[in-house]
Order: structure tokens, then C-alpha cells, then sequence
């Protein structure tokens, strides 16, 4: 365990302070503080009890648990076992690196061509209660497909550019992208070689420097 413990570790700032002291887990008031702050988060956001107890869960958190292949995340006694597996490593690693702020991070595979990013910290809120886990989840998919409409726009492709410029960025093949498009695979080459000649002509001397 300790060797798949260090192959997932990631030791970085994390992305709260852990140590969030004054508010009490179980007030109202924290509840309804979180319960306003976390669901205005894009990604989905959990704040677990280390026995996986769920403390608050936003409504992304539930929809990516789905992604995840299970329904059970919606009933609070259960996690995804890929995503408490993750959790698990944390709390293994408390013992392993007692004066470290550890963040571990893990792509899962979901249904659907998609993927998760998993990130997992501790989260103290009181001082007198166990530590909670902070568990964020992104939809990797879903911000590539993002980045792909930002760099249509930047390298000002076409409509059609930009549908096989979106599936590569998730990982289709040159097949499947002539097969989702219902074109031949010579046109998604000859798309994809005017992508990359516009690229080149906005990026110029960046994608030089990057290549040097």
C-alpha cells in the first residue's frame, strides 16, 4: 500500500489551508456557510468524515459520482469505491508523513469516454473534532472541451475545425473523429493540418521557444 501510496502522492500547496479553525462541523451555521460556498464551485466538492461519512457534498460532486459508474453516491453511507480508495490513501498517509500538508491526486476512468480528476486534502475545522477530508472532482472531458472553444476561438477556426479539434482534445482518434463526423479520414487530416498551421501563426515565436 505504501508504494501505491507514493506513486499517487502529490506534496503541494493545497487549495484551502487545512486549517480552517472556528467553525464547529456540526452548527448550522457552518452548514449553511458551506452549503452556499460549495455550490457555487464548477467542480464538485465533498468534505468527508474519515470514515466517509459525508459532512456536505454539492450537487457536481453527485453528478461526477455517476460519471464514476455508481448511483450510490446519492445515499450519504456510500462512496464510489475508486474515489474512497483515493480517500484511504490519505488517511494511510497521515502516519507515513506526519508534518507534511499532503495533497493526493488521481485521474479515475468513468463511463461515457470521460475522466476524473480526484484531489484530496485534509480539512480541519474545529479543533476539537477528527480531521475531515476535502475531496474536489473535475471533469477532465468536460474542461478540455472548454480549452478546445477557447482555442477556436483564439486561432479563429472554422465550425468544422473546431468539432475535430474538440474530439481530439478528448482523445479520439483520427478514426473515430471521421467516424463521429461522418466525414472521411483524409478530411480530418487536411482539418487538422490547417488547425496546427493556424496554431503556428498565432503562436509563432512561443511554440519556438517551447521547442528549443
Amino acid at each position: 500500500m505504501l508504494s501505491s501510496l507514493l506513486s499517487s502522492l502529490s506534496i503541494e500547496k493545497p487549495i484551502l489551508d487545512p486549517d480552517v479553525r472556528g467553525f464547529s462541523p456540526s452548527s448550522p451555521s457552518t452548514k449553511e456557510f458551506f452549503h452556499a460556498v460549495m455550490e457555487g464551485f464548477l467542480d464538485g466538492v465533498m468534505v468527508l468524515t474519515q470514515q466517509g461519512e459525508f459532512f456536505h457534498v454539492n450537487q457536481r460532486a453527485l453528478e461526477l459520482c455517476n460519471l464514476l459508474g455508481t448511483e450510490a453516491c446519492q445515499k450519504p453511507e456510500s462512496l464510489p469505491p475508486c474515489l474512497w480508495s483515493v480517500c484511504e490513501q490519505l488517511i494511510e498517509g497521515r502516519d507515513v508523513f506526519p508534518d507534511h500538508n499532503l495533497v493526493l491526486t488521481q485521474t479515475l476512468g468513468c463511463i461515457e469516454r470521460r475522466s476524473v480528476r480526484v484531489r484530496v486534502q485534509w480539512l480541519e475545522l474545529d479543533t476539537e473534532a477528527d480531521l475531515l477530508l476535502l475531496v474536489m472532482l473535475e471533469d477532465q472531458t468536460e474542461t478540455a472541451k472548454a480549452a478546445a472553444l477557447l482555442d477556436s476561438v483564439r486561432f479563429g477556426l472554422t465550425s468544422r475545425e473546431t468539432e475535430v479539434w474538440i474530439l481530439r482534445s478528448i482523445n479520439y482518434s483520427y478514426e473515430e473523429v471521421a467516424a463521429e463526423l461522418f466525414i472521411t479520414l483524409n478530411t480530418v487530416k487536411r482539418h487538422l493540418k490547417s488547425i496546427y498551421a493556424k496554431r503556428r501563426e498565432v503562436l509563432g515565436d512561443f511554440l519556438e521557444v517551447a521547442n528549443a
